[in-house]
């Protein structure tokens, strides 16, 4: 819409800095302004300087003003000292202004040094003719003052007046806005979901002060911002956001985003659906119930994959227990110290796979035995059981003396020996010696006590380890000639029989 009409227009700016009120000290007070030189030519409605003052004329709005007046100035000034202020006049249309006439009302306590151009009028009511301004173009008049009062405020106005046939022109304009939200179909749930969201202005006009809105999925964890300020979004522009979240479970999720802007504009996204899925894994270990000493046990390791989504990059570890050595692992399992690890790569979804290493057990006892498996995007489980190794139990004794013929009353010695020849600890392990009829107990190097009863002599000897042997010696007496007998019986906890030696003495008399 255009308006066209032959306008004269006067504006006025006041400025309170300290400044004003105006005696004009040029010496060519009075007389016409000079002409002013045109300053470049600027483009239609250009910036204006933010500092000092400034008033638009007519309507003290820039986008419908024709003018807009700057006063450019200090805003607190030493008195009696000369100092340097500026007006400029900018024609804000795209047409010309004609005979523009700059005013300046000054009060008293204040005196025009010098300006430029130079000023006609009073002293009091100096004014500048700057003609013709062309679309955008401004002009400065360049003043220096100085303030005659040692003290207050000093309040100086300028007016600005112009005649021009003024066009207005009124755009119609309807801005729309348009959301698109995309997000990834697939992801697991150890991986961030990057939403990208899309706001665009496909209408004519600007959707002015436009902001976007994301709706997090329940349960989701938003990594940063999920409300964004697109502003001013020009016609046919676009602003695009991303916005990364956290799945916290398995399932189907939605993303959608929404948008407003002034006037009532909205828009609501299309709908992006993401799948999150993960891999779960189990496993199993089988473990020989009971074995021997030195014998080879076999372990099995078995990974199943319960999850909806591929097991990548899966490892099975388990570590070689205390008291066995390596032997073997099948599926290029690899022996570390320590440790048996096999990389076994995918495991689909509902598959299994099975892994196994051979031991040697080196002495009896429980072996627990553990592994663990973990893949790409699936937590590491664990699984144990043990075997009982077992060992065989074996006793050697020895019973000796040196001399077969021996008076009788005299004191004669014999060697008693008990070694652990098995492969287990003997435990509770004892010697009982049995002396015939006219034999007498009379001592013993044993560390341990003696306990006789009758013809029976026993030693509780305690625990001997596989290998260990242990050595005293008994000594007794005939009392009556004759062949003479003593016997020892050797036992532990874990055998089941006796183990027997016996040694025969001739007694003769003196």
């Amino acid at each position: 819409m255009k308006r066209m009409t032959t306008i004269s227009t006067i504006a006025m700016l006041t400025a309170c800095a300290g400044l004003a009120g105006c005696r004009l000290n040029d010496p060519d007070t009075g007389a016409k302004s000079e002409p002013v030189k045109a300053e470049p030519k600027a483009p239609a409605k250009p910036a204006v300087a933010s500092g000092g003052s400034v008033m638009f004329y007519p309507t003290g709005n820039r986008e419908t003003s024709a003018l807009a007046l700057e006063r450019m100035a200090p805003s607190e000034v030493v008195a009696g000292q000369e100092f340097a202020y500026e007006y400029r006049i900018t024609n804000l249309t795209n047409m010309e202004l004609k005979d523009v006439m700059l005013k300046d009302d000054c009060a008293s306590g204040f005196s025009i040094v010098s300006s430029e151009p130079k000023a006609m009028g009073t002293a009091t009511n100096p004014s500048w003719g700057l003609g013709t301004f062309a679309p955008g173009q401004s002009k400065t008049v360049k003043l220096v003052g100085k303030a005659n009062v040692t003290g207050g405020v000093l309040t100086s106005c300028a007016m600005v007046s112009y005649n021009s046939l003024l066009c207005v022109t009124t755009n119609v304009v309807q801005p729309a806005l348009k959301v698109t939200v995309s997000a990834p179909e697939l992801k697991t749930s150890c991986e961030d979901v990057c939403v990208t969201i899309v706001v665009s202005n496909p209408g004519t006009g600007v959707a002015k002060n436009t902001m976007v809105n994301y709706t997090v999925p329940a349960g989701w964890t938003a990594k940063g911002a999920t409300k964004f300020t697109a502003g001013d979004l020009p016609a046919g522009q676009s602003m695009k956001a991303e916005v990364c979240l956290t799945p916290s479970k398995t399932g189907s999720f939605n993303s959608q985003a929404s948008a407003t802007a002034e006037g009532n504009l909205s828009a609501q996204s299309n709908v992006a659906a993401t799948k999150i899925v993960q891999p779960k894994l189990e496993i199993a270990a089988e473990c020989p119930g009971s074995t021997l000493i030195g014998r080879t046990m076999t372990y099995k390791f078995t990974v199943k994959n319960t999850g909806d989504f591929s097991s990548l990059n899966t490892v099975v570890n388990a570590p070689i227990p205390a008291g066995t050595t390596f032997v073997s692992a099948d599926m290029n399992g690899a022996a570390a110290p320590g440790a048996v690890s096999w990389n076994i790569g995918e495991v689909k979804s509902g598959e299994s796979k099975s892994v196994s290493m051979t031991l040697r057990n080196t002495g009896a006892g429980s072996v627990a035995v553990s592994a663990t498996t973990s893949g790409a995007c699936a937590p590491q489980v664990a699984a144990n059981c043990s075997t009982n190794v077992m060992g065989v139990p074996d006793i050697g004794t020895l019973l000796t003396d040196d001399d077969g013929v021996v008076l009788i009353n005299d004191p004669h010695t014999f060697r008693y020996e008990v070694k652990n020849q098995g492969q287990i600890d003997l435990t509770n392990l004892k010697v009982v010696f049995k002396l015939d009829e006219g034999m007498e107990f009379v001592s013993s190097t044993s560390a341990a006590a003696a306990k006789v009863s009758g013809k029976n002599v026993e030693f509780a000897l305690g625990t001997l380890k596989p290998g260990d042997k242990l050595a005293f010696t008994v000594t007794t007496k005939g009392l009556k000639e004759g062949n003479l007998v003593i016997t020892s019986e050797t036992t532990a906890a874990e055998t089941k029989k006796a183990n027997r030696n016996d040694e025969q003495v001739n007694y003769i008399g003196r």
